[in-house]
């Protein structure tokens, strides 16, 4: 059963509240007898060891906090909020239950867990980075735990802050010179702050909070291991307040490693460099580095498909690394990227069950041993507009690097299958002024994959008047519509046969020469290749 943290963030307080002798009491049960003061010790604890000033264990916070505890344990919830009526109510929103506990306060936070386990609950809690914020920020002057076993295990602390305090500049986490951090971190937070569809494990999160609600933004961000090699980060978005920033590697890291980290930051508008070094828990690990290589060795043939319409493709590499390529295993499955994680085809609807919108494949075999071929199969769809569409791709091992660039791409051509070649047409008709024409007739050429039927929707080839103008509409005799001259006469005009439309004209009232641009149409599909055809009526007087 996955469990998980909950945080609500800090808020002003802006009513008093009627304090009630209800209110006031609690009966806390705890199946592992663990007291508010031990969490508030191992709180401090924490706190000590990255630099921030410890904090005070309150009664009232404490008696707020295992308030809240009782009332998620007993209806069996992890909130922030509680609903009048229910056991162990004490009060709507964190803010509301510290004031009726005795403190009014300006500013007060609240995280809450249901891992099992009191000190469990608060080192749970500290990993999450978005919780920590709250437990290791430099203004919290106060603070209180319960934890809660009546029906199901929950853990509370309530933190209460005072900014006009700044007892240190800044404290970090891991902090400077900081030893056995964990390597990973599950990635079980709410909010995450880890990218939409990214799951833990992850590195352990690093993080920077400053003192007195001084605005923090980030200009960029290095995680370097021992051997200079970069490691990739996620940048975890603000949430609730703009004093502090956090990036989480995207691999848990080595153990027993020291990790050298820089962080470029605007802090209250003035531009700041923080760099310090920490260590990973463990024992080192000195395997001979493994290189990720790739080698293009063959594609399927480029598909001319209808709209829409959709067809299985596979590329296949060669593994010409050292490390053997994993699938299932996070920074070792190699996947078919598109290049420059280039989303454009999949906004096209060219995407069907892929990985990501720019990942169309995972490798198919379970492993791909150096030496042995990856194979990446998918499915495309043609998009609804007709035309090539040239998509780059490069395998990838994500959240490590991206292998070579052979220039390998697929060309999907999107193809309604009808086409045609103008191939003959009457003279150009002279009339008097208001006269009827003979009939005309101008013929194409069927040069596509697909029949013309006549009377068949979406099927049946029209002659148009191009750009579907209806000027010439006076000019009908008999047209189809405003701008459909004529349908195709024959019944069928298979592939590489010959069509035609057979139409007449009224001359206007007015002598002069009229050109009427004309063009094949599949109504409902295509419009069929613009090759400049034209009827030319003279009128005379």
């Amino acid at each position: 059963m996955r469990q998980g943290v909950g945080f609500v963030a800090r808020a002003m307080v802006v009513a008093s509240l009627v304090l009630t002798t209800t209110v006031a009491r609690s009966t806390p049960a705890d199946a592992d007898a663990v007291s508010g003061a031990a969490m508030v010790a191992l709180q401090n604890q924490l706190r000590a060891a990255i630099g921030a000033p410890p904090v005070v264990g309150d009664s009232r916070v404490m008696l707020a906090a295992q308030n809240h505890a009782n009332y998620n344990s007993a209806n069996r919830v992890l909130g922030h909020y509680e609903t009048a009526g229910l056991p162990y109510y004490t009060g709507y929103a964190p803010r509301d239950r510290v004031a009726a506990a005795g403190w009014s306060t300006t500013f007060v936070s609240e995280v809450a867990t249901s891992y099992g386990g009191g000190l469990n609950g608060v080192q749970q809690l500290w990993d999450a980075p978005y919780h920590r914020l709250g437990l290791m920020h430099p203004s919290a002057i106060a603070t209180g735990w319960g934890h809660s076993e009546l029906a199901g295990s929950a853990t509370v602390a309530n933190i209460v802050y005072d900014f006009s305090r700044r007892p240190v500049d800044f404290v970090r986490s891991p902090a400077a010179g900081q030893t056995n951090i964990p390597p990973s971190w599950s990635g079980n937070e709410t909010p995450s702050p880890l990218p939409s569809g990214v799951r833990g494990p992850v590195g352990y999160p690093i993080m920077v909070v400053y003192s007195g609600g001084q605005p923090v933004d980030m200009r960029g961000a290095t995680v370097l291991a021992p051997d200079g090699t970069v490691v990739p980060i996620y940048y975890a978005p603000q949430q609730f307040e703009r004093d502090y920033q956090v990036v989480v590697p995207q691999l848990p890291l080595a153990s027993g490693t020291t990790y050298r980290v820089k962080f470029d930051l605007t802090v209250n508008g003035a531009a700041v460099t923080n760099q310090w070094e920490f260590t990973t828990a463990g024992t080192p690990s000195f395997a001979p580095a493994m290189t990720y290589r790739s080698s293009f060795l063959d594609q399927s043939a480029f598909p001319t498909l209808a709209p829409g319409a959709t067809t299985q493709l596979t590329v296949r590499f060669s593994n010409t690394g050292t490390a053997t390529w994993k699938k299932g295993v996070a920074g070792e499955q190699a996947n078919l990227g598109i290049n420059g994680d280039d989303r454009t085809f999949s906004s096209l609807g060219m995407a069907v069950g892929w990985l990501a919108p720019d990942r169309p494949a995972a490798q198919s075999e379970a492993t791909v041993a150096p030496g042995a071929t990856g194979t990446f199969s998918f499915t495309v769809r043609a998009p609804a507009t007709a035309g090539t569409y040239r998509i780059p791709l490069r395998p990838v091992i994500d959240g490590r690097q991206w292998m070579e660039d052979q220039g390998v791409y697929l060309l999907v051509v999107s193809d309604t299958g009808y086409h045609s070649r103008w191939a003959s047409q009457s003279a150009y008709p002279t009339l008097r002024a208001g006269a009827e024409s003979g009939p005309l007739t101008i013929s194409f050429t069927n040069t596509g994959t697909r029949p013309w039927a006549k009377g068949v929707a979406g099927q049946q080839a029209n002659l148009g008047v191009v750009g579907d103008s209806e000027a010439w509409a006076p000019l009908g005799v008999g047209w189809l519509t405003a701008n459909r001259v004529a349908a195709q006469t024959e019944t069928t005009v298979p592939p590489g046969a010959v069509g035609s439309f057979t139409f007449q004209v009224r001359a206007p009232g007015t002598a002069g020469v009229y050109r009427i641009a004309l063009r094949p149409v599949i109504d409902g599909t295509t419009w069929m290749e613009d090759q400049g055809v034209f009827l030319v009526v003279t009128v005379t007087n």
